[in-house]
């Protein structure tokens, strides 16, 4: 079996995606953001081979959760990061608002064309409803409580996207082979 999918979490990306769905989909609380991102995530996974956010996704007691953007949403991150996160971002409690709009410079064409399907799709339902729905995700199911979700199941049940997959899984396996490379690398320049 090959190894979980793994992406390099954009806190630009995290902080602008969030803003655009704020500006777009009524009552978001950090709930209903966390699983509109998720949707658009994987949305955006199964057409391109990569999510936006980059972020694991952890397994709650509510459905998937970006476990760099929760941190960012609860102001336990880097001082840069979370500087970022609040020129844009409020959060009181449960509620989040709007308070600088998305710059889309970070966000390309395929984000906001998969935000965009995740707001028309989901976004008029309640945080409650989206946690009631993200609980039949094979990825959230399969996964233990407090843990990370694997993206490969993102794909399950979707014969569709198996080139999408094998695609994403080839990258993976490119990005391991290079990181063992510059490992050895650093191994060898330390033993002469």
């Amino acid at each position: 079996m090959s190894r979980k999918l793994s992406f390099e979490f954009d806190v630009e990306k995290f902080v602008n995606a969030s803003a655009y769905l704020l500006e777009r989909c009524p009552g978001v609380t950090k709930m209903k953001l966390a699983k509109l991102l998720y949707f658009a995530d994987k949305e955006h996974l199964l057409n391109y081979g990569r999510p936006i956010l980059g972020d694991r996704y952890i397994k709650m007691e509510f459905g998937p959760v970006p476990s760099r953007g929760y941190n960012l949403m609860k102001g336990e991150s880097t001082a840069e990061d979370q500087e970022l996160f609040d020129r844009h971002i409020s959060v009181t409690g449960n509620d989040i608002s709007l308070r600088a709009s998305a710059d889309k410079r970070h966000l390309s064409e395929t984000d906001i064309e998969a935000l965009d399907e995740a707001c028309k799709r989901y976004g008029q339902l309640t945080a409650a409803q989206l946690s009631h729905f993200s609980h039949r995700e094979p990825a959230w199911m399969n996964a233990d409580l407090n843990s990370e979700m694997d993206y490969r199941l993102l794909f399950a049940n979707r014969t569709n996207a198996a080139g999408v997959e094998q695609m994403a899984q080839d990258d993976q396996e490119l990005k391991d082979a290079l990181a063992e490379s510059v490992f050895e690398e650093i191994l060898e320049s330390l033993r002469s």
